[in-house]
């Protein structure tokens, strides 16, 4: 993550040194400087950020109810037009750690050349063609209906899954097929590292390539409709230093997704099948994970209901010890000022690993 934070300092080094450059010999010439004016990257520059107020309380404790204050991530995202069909897009973030150190990860940075409308191919750090909410919904929670994302899609270092992040190429685009439109992303990049928080960004530990293919059918009218699976094969390095956890793990993972996006209702739900095999010891392991969240729309107002879930096959050394079952249940109301911020208020009953809590959590997210 430092070596990517470095590099892409250097980038941008390199391009304010050329923007000087460039600056200098315009000044020489007029005829120079109105020739290069138009070829100038036009940087554009948004933040994210939420603050969230969380009280919870577990069924059957002698604790009471605990509350805190949390800060959001602090993202900075960037995006420039470098040529015509050429563009730069970065997404820094800066977040406390479980320490309450501030940290900054890079989580998105690459160039994309759009050959057409139905081909683009991106190099660099992406989102992992891993369904809807993975593309759609980034790292901005104004961006969500919910204070949270669905458990298996949270991000690596937050307790996520799923390979939320890719590093390597990717290819899409978007093909109409009359009233109709087939969309389709594809990954080919570093796999996971030895353990699930770890984004392979400098090296692949081993000579297997992560591949990742979503396809997705849209329809739209008074409402938009779009479906389609999603498929991701890899092979997940040994730890020799963690018992257990020598042999290579096989990883494949099935999914699914349905959204129904219309004036008065939304509904987004997903599922995604894990299948692991251990190659030293010919263990299968078989994960299961699926949400659904329905959202009403009344102008300003967008109350919402949802349900969440994960259950392990148990045993799985990549997952274990925090391999413990989800049922998540979730209703809350949220109130958009305007497009630029918002207020929720949610309340969630969540089973983790047999244990019940109680949870209210009152959030305002916003962009700047």
């Amino acid at each position: 993550m430092k070596r990517l934070c470095v590099l892409l300092a250097i980038v941008v080094a390199s391009g304010t040194a050329s923007q000087v450059r460039a600056q200098t010999e315009a000044a020489a010439s007029e005829e120079h400087h109105a020739q290069s004016e138009g070829l100038s990257p036009k940087l554009t520059l948004h933040g994210f950020s939420d603050i969230t107020l969380h009280a919870d309380r577990t069924r059957g404790g002698a604790g009471g109810t605990d509350s805190s204050f949390t800060l959001g991530q602090l993202d900075f995202y960037t995006a420039s037009h470098l040529a015509d069909n050429l563009s730069f897009l970065g997404e820094v973030v800066f977040e406390l750690d479980d320490k309450q150190d501030t940290v900054a990860d890079v989580e998105r940075v690459f160039i994309k050349y759009r050959f057409a409308d139905s081909l683009g191919v991106a190099l660099g750090r992406v989102h992992t063609a891993l369904g809807y909410w993975n593309e759609a919904m980034h790292h901005g929670a104004l961006l969500q209906p919910t204070v949270e994302r669905p458990e298996a899609l949270k991000f690596e270092d937050d307790g996520g899954i799923l390979p939320v992040h890719s590093v390597g190429l990717e290819f899409g685009g978007q093909v109409p097929l009359g009233s109709w439109s087939f969309n389709y992303v594809s990954n080919l990049a570093n796999g996971r590292g030895i353990s699930r928080e770890v984004v392979q960004g400098s090296t692949d530990s081993n000579r297997q390539k992560a591949v990742a293919l979503k396809l997705s059918f849209a329809r739209e009218g008074a409402g938009t409709i779009r479906f389609g699976p999603t498929i991701y094969s890899d092979v997940i390095p040994g730890d020799p230093l963690t018992p257990g956890r020598e042999g290579e793990i096989g990883e494949r993972i099935l999914g699914g997704h349905f959204v129904y996006d219309g004036k008065r209702l939304q509904l987004v739900t997903e599922y995604f099948a894990m299948y692991h095999e251990d190659r030293r010891t010919d263990a299968k392991f078989d994960h299961k994970a699926w949400y659904a969240i329905l959202v009403a729309r009344a102008g300003a107002w967008k109350p919402y209901v949802g349900v969440d879930a994960i259950n392990f096959d148990t045993g799985d050394p990549y997952f274990a010890p925090a391999d413990e079952d989800l049922k998540r249940y979730l209703g809350g109301i949220r109130y958009d000022f305007n497009p630029f911020a918002a207020l929720k208020a949610e309340a969630r009953y969540e089973d983790r690993g047999g244990v019940k809590r109680d949870v209210l959590a009152i959030q305002t997210a916003f962009t700047f």
